[in-house]
């Protein structure tokens, strides 16, 4: 999930983008906890989760740490904390708690062991600086990772028209609100320019079939940034016909039998020396 600052989330705040989120988590969860993992985090851990959202971070990191870590989630929402807890507790994850916070002007009494924000920076007007901020919060030896999505990769295979041409739409609308579509293979720049040295990456690619939710992902993307294309002259709403996109996108997966495969989600981290 996403911390969201009204003037700098471009993708809305409607309650079909708080579904769409939704569907995002279910796709990505466990890639998310796998590339948590592969950045090192571990048994026993403190983490710091900026920009929790809703908490899916928050929880896989928890799965990860187990009862012997800590998790704080940190979102700027009152809102989104509160589903957080609740997720939490419908999970009896009692190893995570969550707190009300504007990045990176966070004031927290005890250094963690690792720093992690899932599709955070993308929507960050200033990135590199964000995590200059945060990095302080992280004792010496400890783990920053990131990770955010590289959406040009987004196709069907076979190749279906419409699938490249919503991508294409949903890309050239986040380049117009100033947003790199791409921001996961800018990671590792982000951390080195922060003052991290050395970082790795790796990648996980969710994928689906003709009639999935890598496919209404897609479609509910596209359902999302519809206001800025409209306003760019990217794409007009009869161009899209978003109440029948994801129909017409599955028949024609469907008719080409094709594996859909949604952004890639790429992790980048190094450690504090």
């Amino acid at each position: 999930m996403t911390e969201k600052h009204p003037s700098s989330y471009v993708m809305g705040n409607t309650s079909e983008e708080a579904d769409r989120l939704g569907i995002q988590a279910s796709l990505y969860d466990s890639h998310t906890e796998y590339l948590l993992r592969t950045a090192g985090l571990r048994e026993g851990m403190r983490v710091l989760d900026v920009g929790c959202g809703t908490g899916e971070v928050s929880l896989a990191a928890a799965r990860v740490v187990g009862s012997g870590g800590r998790v704080l989630g940190v979102d700027m929402d009152p809102g989104v904390l509160e589903r957080a807890r609740e997720n939490a507790a419908a999970l009896s994850s009692g190893n995570v708690a969550f707190e009300q916070g504007t990045l990176p002007d966070l004031d927290l009494s005890e250094p963690f062991d690792a720093l992690v924000g899932r599709l955070i920076l993308i929507h960050l007007d200033d990135p590199v600086a964000t995590v200059k901020g945060l990095t302080r919060l992280v004792r010496p030896g400890g783990v920053v990772t990131f990770q955010d999505f590289n959406i040009s990769r987004t196709r069907a295979i076979p190749a279906v028209p419409l699938v490249t041409e919503s991508v294409e739409w949903i890309s050239a609308a986040l380049r117009e609100g100033r947003r790199d579509p791409d921001m996961g293979e800018q990671l590792a720049e982000v951390l080195r320019l922060s003052g991290l040295t050395d970082p790795g990456v790796a990648v996980a690619v969710p994928t689906g079939g003709p009639d999935s939710a890598a496919v209404t992902l897609i479609a509910e993307s596209a359902r999302s940034l519809l206001p800025v294309m409209e306003r760019a002259g990217i794409a007009t709403a009869e161009e899209v016909d978003i109440d029948t996109l994801r129909t017409r996108m599955a028949r024609a997966c469907t008719d080409v039998q094709a594996t859909v495969y949604v952004p890639e989600l790429v992790a980048a981290w190094a450690e504090v020396r």
